[in-house]
């Protein structure tokens, strides 16, 4: 089978995260929406992406074994990139020319015959008028995830095999240790408390996790992460590679290569890659009255979210001072440096340095390298493009 991941028109709703990913980048889980893909196919299947040209280059510094806007579409299923797919549904999508949709819209379709680049946009469109209506979930909005995450790690984590093989200090304490999966090579220091009471809990290759942590699942810490002395984890949590993560974390998603390093409550946030929040900053996630929190997403006005829990939403290559204040149902722009005291305010236009500056260019690019060296990192050509685009184009809105 071949599947084509696309992307639709709604990307600039995943905002801030999409300034330099595909929506099919989304960590949901255990998995991105494309490593879960990737994961439930078979040898022979094969893979094609359609995404939006300003990240293209990116993608294909990033994936160069997959197909990414070729100029021609082979027959197959497509697959819309903020979906959460899993193989009982995938294998479900058969028939000539079908179009399927759920509560968001056009979330799948298949075509038997070749179509072109320059055609595919137009012709999602089109499919979006006729569509079956199928149990799918997917991401309209970055907060959508928090809804989903519990039950996408608890479904990722019957993908994996379940083993308990990793280094644990004798003082360690597993609660419903039969949903408890540790990597082999991951080290469980002195008194951790990993309780899988509420879901599964699933450390990576080379996780460490230091003395006294408590875990409490469904909660996913990636390959390479380091969760520090004393830090309360409390599901559904997903951390991906390479963080460093302390005090206390609830609801959230941390991308990979972020740093929360030091005490202050993250909750229902979803913080994206190179991202540094200082000691101490806090996020609210709930308004003292109860009400629905409302966002802003760019120059539209704000948005109803439905939600009672929303904190924040971070950018790339973001920064917070100590003691940094966020307000629930705060947006951070990409590349931004927060240092003002009080609250910072809700919405935060990217490359903002302080209150109401804007960040210089070439410090900017030079703190990325530097950020990204540190972890053995190059910043390539294709995402410095990218950086230097947008921030030419904040400096004109």
């Amino acid at each position: 089978m071949n599947y084509i991941i696309f992307e639709d028109q709604k990307t600039k709703l995943l905002s801030p995260f999409t300034d330099l990913h595909a929506t099919c980048e989304m960590r949901t889980g255990v998995f991105t929406n494309i490593q879960r893909i990737l994961f439930q196919i078979s040898d022979n299947d094969t893979i094609q992406l359609y995404v939006r040209k300003e990240i293209e280059e990116i993608l294909k510094d990033k994936y160069p074994n997959l197909d990414i806007n070729p100029d021609l579409y082979r027959p197959g299923t497509y697959l819309n990139g903020s979906g959460i797919w899993y193989s009982d549904v995938m294998n479900n999508l058969t028939g000539e020319n079908l179009s399927y949709s759920n509560q968001n819209g056009l979330i799948a379709f298949t075509h038997n015959q070749e179509i072109s680049y320059s055609e595919l946009g137009d012709f999602i469109s089109e499919k979006s008028s006729i569509c079956s209506k199928i149990e799918a979930s997917s991401i309209q909005y970055l907060w959508d995830i928090f809804e989903i995450l519990s039950d996408t790690i608890i479904k990722d984590s019957q993908l994996l095999y379940n083993y308990k093989k990793g280094i644990l200090h004798p003082s360690c304490v597993l609660i419903n240790a039969d949903s408890i999966t540790i990597n082999p090579n991951a080290k469980i220091c002195a008194g951790t408390i990993l309780d899988a009471s509420g879901g599964p809990i699933i450390i990576d290759e080379n996780a460490v996790l230091d003395i006294g942590v408590l875990v409490k699942g469904p909660v996913y810490i990636g390959k390479n992460s380091i969760i520090n002395p004393g830090a309360k984890i409390r599901g559904p949590v997903s951390i991906g590679q390479s963080c460093k993560v302390g005090g206390e974390v609830e609801d959230s998603v941390i991308y990979a290569f972020s740093n929360k390093q030091h005490d202050g409550f993250l909750g229902h946030s979803y913080v994206g890659e190179w991202v540094n929040l200082g000691a101490n900053t806090n996020t609210s996630d709930l308004k003292n009255n109860y009400s629905n929190i409302r966002m802003k997403l760019g120059s539209d006005s704000e948005i109803d979210t439905g939600k009672m829990f929303i904190g924040s939403l971070i950018g790339d290559f973001s920064s917070t001072a100590i003691s940094t204040r966020l307000n629930s149902g705060t947006y951070i722009g990409l590349g931004s440096n927060l240092f003002s005291d009080g609250f910072q305010e809700k919405y935060i236009h990217a490359f903002t340095w302080g209150k109401d500056d804007k960040v210089g260019l070439n410090r900017f690019i030079k703190k990325c390298e530097i950020s990204m060296n540190r972890r053995k990192k190059v910043l390539s050509e294709p995402l410095k493009n990218r950086l230097i685009h947008l921030w030419k184009e904040a400096s004109d809105s």
